[in-house]
C-alpha cells in the first residue's frame, strides 16, 4: 500500500533550474569505443542523469513531484539487447492515473561506414499495459538495434507518492560511467535521505541554496539543491543464496518526515513512531478490524476443539482447519484483500485474508495469538531507522504456547506447523499486539532442511549396478519436493518425469511415503538399475559413487561479492552406498577420503569409501551449519565447492583380479 498526500499549498516552479542534464542527441563517434568497464559486460551505461523537485500541477492543482530521466546505453552484444526494453511505471488507485508520463524521446545510433545513423522510436510504438488495479506499465522497446548500437531515451513523469520522494538507484545490472541525481526540495520540507551499498558518491553538494525559488503558502521560499554523483560503478550481479537486491544496490533513498506551514507556523510531521503505526494497523478495518470477527470461528471451533485438548493441540487444529479452508490466490499483502468473512464464504484468499483469520481463530479459542507483519526476501528489508508501514507486504501469525512462540503462515498447505516458508526468513518482522506496544521479532529458522540418500545393491559382472534407492527429506527440502510433486497430474507422471531426467539410470517400483503427513519425513523408495561403464573387450569398470545428486555446479562465481550468502536454513546432505561387488574385481582407483571444513565449522564436507571384503562403502556428507555467510566468508564458501566438485568428477575403478 502506497502513501497518498495531497497538500493545499501554492507553488511556483521553475523549470529552468533542469540544467544540469547532458545535451539530448551529442553522440560522437568516441562514445562507440570500449572503456575498461566493458570487459565482459553485455551492455554499458554512458551517461544518466535524473532530477527530481516538487512543484503543483496548473491541471489538478495537486502538489506533486517532477521527475526528468535521461540515460545513454552501448549495447555491446546481443545478450544486451534487453537493455533496448523499457517499462516505465504509473501508478494508480482504481481508473484514477495517479502518474503521468510526458516529453518521451528514444532514438537508436549506429555508426555504418564512419557515418552516426539514428533511428528514432514512433509515438505509436509506446505501448500501455493494465498491470494490475494499481500500476500500469508505459512499454516500448528501441527500434533498429545491432551489436554496437547506442541507445537514449529521456522522459518526464508526474508522481504524487511525495512520502518517498523518488529513490535514485546507482547501480544495474550492468556498469555504469557516470549516474547523476538532483534533489530540489523546499525549505519547508523535511527528509530523511539514506545511502544505501558498498560504493562511495563522488561528491555530494549539500546545501546549496536556490534563493527565492517557490511562491509557498503566501511567501517566497528558498529551496535546496543536492546533487550526488558516483563514478565507474561496477554492474551489480545476482548470485544463488540472497535476499532483494535493492538492499544491497547502491541507492538514495527519501522518506518524508515532515512539512512546516510558514502562514500558520504549523508543522505537519510524516514520519510515524511505532506507537502511531500500531494504532494505525489496529484502527485499520483490514487488519486490526478483521481480528475483532472472532464470532466467525464460535460455532466451528465448538465442534473442532475437544475440551480435553492441550493448547498445542488447539492450535494445530485451528492451523489445519484454516489450511484446508481458504486457498491462497497467489496473492501478497499485509492487509485483507476480500475480508476474513468473504474469504470463508469463498474459500480462497490472499495472504492477509488468510493469516488474520488464522489469527482471529487462534483468539477465539482464547489462545495469545497475534500478527506479524513482515517483508519478504524479495522484497527488501524493512527500514529499522523508522517505521515505513510500505516495506511490509506479508503478515504471518503467532501463538504463544507456554512461553514458545510458533511462527504461522496457513497460505501452503504443505508447510507443518511452526514452519515458515524461504520467502518469509527476511531477518526480522515486527509483531503487533493489541494492548501494549509492537516489537521486533526475529525471523531466523533454526530448522536445519536435510536430505539422505541410501543405495543398497549389487554390481554383478555384466557391469550392471541393481539395488534400492531411498531418500528421505525434511525441513525445507520435503516442503520443496512435496511443492513438486504437486505440480504433476499423478504420482506415475512425476516418477516417469524423474526416470526421464537420469537417462543412465532405471527406476522402478517406485513408492512415496507421508506425501500428505507434512510433519513427517518424506520418503521415496526406488528399485534402481543402473549401467556401470564398462569398455568392450575391458577388464575396468568404473561408475561414479554419487549416482544422483552429483554436485557439478558451483553457485559462487563472481571475484568479489558485496552481499551476504543468505541460504534461509541450517542444511544436510548426506548419501550412504553399499555395494556388493563380484569377487573377480579389486578397487585399484577411487577419490580419496577428504574432510573439509571452514572454520568453526560452518560448513563441512566428508567423503569415504572402505572396502571390506567384497561390500564397499561410500559415506559423504555436505552441511551447512549456519543460514548466513559473510562477505568475508564468500571466498572460502566458493573455493569449498571447487574442491567438492573436482573430487566428485573421480569415479570409482574397478579391474578383474590377475
Amino acid at each position: 500500500m502506497r502513501h497518498f498526500l495531497t497538500l493545499f499549498l501554492i507553488f511556483y516552479f521553475c523549470p529552468t533550474i533542469f540544467g544540469q542534464n547532458f545535451d539530448f542527441g551529442r553522440i560522437s563517434i568516441s562514445d562507440f569505443s570500449p572503456t575498461p568497464l566493458d570487459s565482459n559486460a553485455d551492455a554499458i551505461v554512458l551517461k544518466e542523469f535524473g532530477q527530481s523537485a516538487v512543484f503543483v500541477d496548473d491541471y489538478d492543482h495537486r502538489v506533486k513531484l517532477m521527475h526528468e530521466y535521461h540515460v545513454l546505453i552501448r549495447i555491446n552484444n546481443k545478450e544486451g539487447f534487453k537493455k533496448a526494453n523499457f517499462e516505465i511505471p504509473s501508478y494508480k488507485r482504481g481508473s484514477y492515473i495517479r502518474d503521468h508520463l510526458d516529453e518521451l524521446k528514444a532514438v537508436t545510433y549506429n555508426l555504418e561506414n564512419g557515418q552516426i545513423n539514428r533511428t528514432e522510436l514512433e509515438n505509436k510504438k509506446v505501448f500501455k499495459e493494465n498491470y494490475s488495479a494499481y500500476l500500469d506499465l508505459n512499454k516500448f522497446t528501441l527500434p533498429n538495434i545491432k551489436e554496437g548500437s547506442i541507445i537514449e531515451v529521456s522522459y518526464r513523469t508526474l508522481e504524487q507518492d511525495l512520502f518517498n520522494f523518488k529513490t535514485w538507484v546507482f547501480q544495474d545490472d550492468i556498469p555504469k560511467l557516470k549516474s547523476q541525481c538532483i534533489a530540489i526540495i523546499p525549505a519547508s520540507f523535511t527528509y530523511n535521505v539514506v545511502l544505501r551499498g558498498p560504493y562511495k558518491l563522488d561528491d555530494q553538494k549539500k546545501g546549496e541554496v536556490l534563493k527565492e525559488y517557490l511562491f509557498l503558502d503566501g511567501i517566497r521560499m528558498d529551496c535546496s539543491k543536492l546533487t550526488y554523483t558516483m563514478s565507474n560503478i561496477p554492474a551489480f550481479i545476482e548470485e544463488d543464496f540472497m535476499t532483494s537486491p535493492k538492499n544491497f544496490k547502491s541507492a538514495i533513498y527519501y522518506e518524508l518526515e515532515s512539512i512546516f506551514y510558514p502562514s500558520t507556523g504549523v508543522k505537519k510531521t510524516f514520519s510515524k513512531t511505532w506507537k502511531d503505526v500500531d494504532t494505525e494497523l489496529m484502527n485499520e478495518k483490514t487488519f486490526g478490524g478483521q481480528l475483532k470477527k472472532t464470532d466467525l470461528f464460535k460455532t466451528t471451533l465448538s465442534t473442532l476443539l475437544s475440551p480435553n485438548d492441550s493448547k498445542l493441540v488447539k492450535a494445530n487444529k485451528i492451523y489445519d482447519y484454516i489450511k484446508k479452508q481458504i486457498k491462497w490466490n497467489n496473492y501478497l499483502g499485509k492487509y485483507a484483500e476480500s475480508g476474513i468473512e468473504k474469504a470463508l464464504e469463498k474459500r480462497t484468499g490472499n495472504i492477509g485474508d488468510i493469516n488474520l483469520a488464522l489469527v482471529t481463530a487462534l483468539q477465539a479459542a482464547d489462545l495469545d495469538a497475534y500478527p506479524i507483519i513482515l517483508s519478504t526476501r524479495r522484497n527488501g528489508t524493512p527500514n529499522s531507522l523508522f517505521p515505513v508501514l510500505s516495506d511490509f507486504d506479508y503478515v504471518i501469525a503467532c501463538v504463544d504456547i507456554d512461553g514458545t512462540k510458533y511462527k504461522l503462515d496457513a497460505s501452503n498447505t504443505y508447510l507443518p506447523f511452526g514452519s515458515l516458508p524461504l520467502q518469509c526468513l527476511n531477518e526480522r518482522g515486527r509483531i503487533i499486539y493489541s494492548k501494549k506496544s509492537s516489537d521486533w521479532f526475529p525471523l531466523a529458522s533454526e530448522e536445519i532442511s536435510e536430505q539422505y540418500y541410501t543405495l543398497i545393491g549389487v554390481l554383478n559382472d555384466q557391469g550392471q549396478l541393481k539395488g534400492t534407492l531411498t531418500i528421505s527429506s525434511q525441513g525445507n527440502k520435503a516442503l520443496l519436493k512435496r511443492q513438486h510433486i504437486a505440480k504433476f497430474n499423478s504420482l506415475e507422471e512425476y516418477w516417469e518425469k524423474l526416470d526421464e531426467e537420469m537417462p543412465n539410470v532405471s527406476l522402478t517400483n517406485a513408492k512415496i511415503e507421508h506425501l500428505n503427513e507434512v510433519d513427517q519425513v518424506l520418503n521415496e523408495t526406488f528399485d534402481i538399475t543402473l549401467d556401470v561403464n564398462k569398455q568392450e573387450g575391458s577388464t575396468i569398470l568404473s561408475f561414479a559413487p554419487n549416482v544422483i545428486d552429483r554436485i557439478s555446479y558451483n553457485p559462487f562465481k563472481i571475484q568479489d561479492r558485496t552481499y551476504p550468502v543468505d541460504m534461509g536454513f541450517k542444511s544436510k546432505l548426506q548419501y550412504t552406498i553399499q555395494l556388493e561387488i563380484p569377487e573377480q574385481y579389486d578397487v585399484t582407483d577411487k577419490p580419496q577420503n577428504v574432510s573439509l571444513a571452514l572454520p568453526e565449522s560452518a560448513a563441512r564436507y566428508k567423503y569415504m569409501t572402505q572396502l571390506n571384503d567384497n561390500k564397499l562403502e561410500v559415506l559423504g556428507s555436505l552441511s551447512f551449519n549456519k543460514p548466513i555467510f559473510t562477505v568475508d566468508e564468500y571466498f572460502s564458501l566458493k573455493e569449498l565447492y571447487s574442491r567438492i566438485i573436482q573430487q566428485q568428477k573421480l569415479d570409482i575403478r574397478l579391474t578383474t583380479k590377475k
